[in-house]
């Protein structure tokens, strides 16, 4: 999505997470200096990861190499939509309400 590393600030591994008492790994977005949360998001598979700041998560089915799959299609338009928003927290909580679920 973004072979030249000029649109991403930076990108979160396992490595940067925080290990759970439940063996669950947890991305903390805190972790990041002179960024604020208002304009960070995080893209993950597994929605636990961003369990800390579930306002900044998009939740994205795994790729398994399927020419079929068009979720990275859908990622790119969503984040098009919302990229000049003053808090990208809103957009997304209007999209995956994360916070309240039904």
């Amino acid at each position: 999505m973004d072979p030249k590393n000029e649109l991403f600030q930076h990108r979160l591994y396992r490595e940067s997470c925080i290990k759970t008492t439940d063996n669950v790994y947890v991305k903390d977005l805190r972790i990041i200096d002179n960024v604020e949360l208002k304009d960070m998001i995080l893209v993950d598979n597994a929605v636990w990861s961003f369990g800390d700041q579930l306002s900044n998560g998009i939740p994205i089915i795994p790729f398994k190499f399927d020419k079929t799959d068009e979720e990275f299609i859908y990622l790119k338009n969503f984040l098009r939509d919302i990229h000049e928003c003053p808090d990208l927290r809103e957009p997304l909580k209007a999209a995956f309400s994360l916070e309240n679920p039904s």
